[in-house]
């Protein structure tokens, strides 16, 4: 797990905090809240304290103390959730943390609650590492808990303190891509790519660096075809930590109509594709049950077509996402056995037939059963199972696949 570095995050503003002592003077009652709050270790159990003090005392001589107090106590339950996974209520008590934290952060902050003792510079500086700090940790949390969007909001707001933080470019593209919606994959390649380019201390690791271009390779290639004009994406991210909003790269399809004068010459240089977008649009339209209803457990694609072509985007237990039209996958072959991840590599490029059993709308997703790996899918290594696959037994009746009207 990458870390937060020191130029990244350095110490936390404690090192400003602590060269400002509580005063020794109270009103009658406050110190045993003050200094209980100021004591506590734990931060959740500080907040309450501090919330108990403000209640108690509102006009405390020492409310711009207390206030940086909160700040800090609500950093650490964000930061100590980060490059963590679970547990689920730690995700979530960061989450709600990080949210407290960045909404305020103006307000905690403020002219008023600087200490005398410290100047406007190295003011303005905790301020600035707290706030990449914080979204650095939020943006981790929402990632680990698959708000991928909310993710994207984070790490933007991140590389706008600090364009080099590598990591958090990585991230972002992930976290775009895992969304599935290909009108932003440009943007996702971008931000991968950027995470390769930065250098210096907050440069990815060459741990993670390695598998990093990999990624970016197939991720491209899933997308846009092939490896053409990489260098050149490459060369682009050098231009800033985020894509300029004319940033565009052809995808697969884009370039495939580019390559054909009509749509009837298209379908005929590409059947299973023209048949798979006549099931899509029946399936994305007003009569979209009704349709699926006509479709269900039909063999798709027609014997005429043969296979689908496809290339694998996700692998999740016993299915395979695939990418037959949509970078983003719109295809899930289900098996009966599951599906070896070491051994199936995303974006590896397979074909495929099988039986419709579900659709979801949007985004739309196709999901067929596979009967029998071996007969039925073109391209996977001897041990994509765990385990021998076994073979279901097809339906008595199969309907036929539905079939472009002329």
């Amino acid at each position: 797990m990458y870390r937060l570095t020191k130029s990244a995050l350095v110490v936390t503003a404690l090192a400003v905090f602590s060269t400002v002592a509580l005063a020794q003077t109270w009103k009658p009652g406050e110190d045993t809240v003050g200094l209980a709050a100021s004591n506590e270790k734990d931060n959740q159990k500080k907040l309450a304290l501090l919330k108990e003090w403000e209640q108690k005392f509102p006009e405390s001589e020492m409310k711009g103390q207390r206030t940086l107090m909160t700040a800090q106590a609500l950093l650490g339950i964000v930061t100590s959730a980060y490059g963590k996974t679970t547990p689920p209520e730690l995700l979530d008590a960061a989450e709600k943390a990080g949210k407290q934290l960045t909404d305020n952060l103006d307000e905690y902050f403020s002219a008023a609650n600087k200490p005398a003792a410290v100047a406007d510079p190295q003011w303005a500086e905790a301020k600035k590492t707290f706030s990449l700090q914080a979204h650095v940790s939020l943006g981790w949390a929402y990632y680990a808990q698959k708000k991928d969007a909310l993710a994207e909001e984070e790490f933007k707001k991140v590389l706008a303190i600090d364009p080099n933080q590598a990591q958090v470019s990585y991230w972002l593209g992930s976290a775009i891509i895992r969304q599935k919606d290909v009108k932003k994959y440009s943007d996702a390649l971008y931000s991968i790519a950027r995470s390769l380019a930065v250098t210096g201390p907050t440069a990815l690791p060459p741990a993670a660096a390695g598998p990093a271009e990999t990624y970016l390779k197939k991720a491209y290639s899933g997308y846009h075809g092939d490896e053409t004009d990489l260098d050149k994406l490459k060369a682009a991210v050098a231009s800033g930590p985020l894509p300029p909003a004319d940033f565009h790269i052809k995808s697969v399809e884009e370039i495939q109509k580019e390559q054909f004068a009509n749509e009837d010459e298209f379908n005929k240089a590409h059947p299973d594709i023209a048949q798979w977008r006549l099931i899509r649009s029946a399936l994305k339209g007003d009569q979209a049950d009704t349709a699926f209803a006509g479709m269900k457990d039909s063999q798709i694609p027609d014997p005429t077509v043969g296979m689908f072509k496809a290339k694998i985007v996700a692998v999740n237990d016993k299915e395979i996402v695939v990418n037959v039209d949509n970078a983003g996958g719109d295809g899930t072959l289900r098996f009966d056995k599951a599906v070896n991840s070491k051994a199936v590599n995303v974006g590896d490029a397979i074909e495929f037939k099988g039986v419709i059993v579900a659709y979801t709308k949007e985004p739309y997703m196709l999901t067929m059963t596979i009967d029998d790996p071996k007969e039925s899918v073109k391209g996977l290594p001897d041990n994509a199972f765990s385990g021998a696959a076994a073979t279901k037994k097809a339906p008595a009746v199969r309907k036929a696949a539905p079939k472009k009207k002329k």
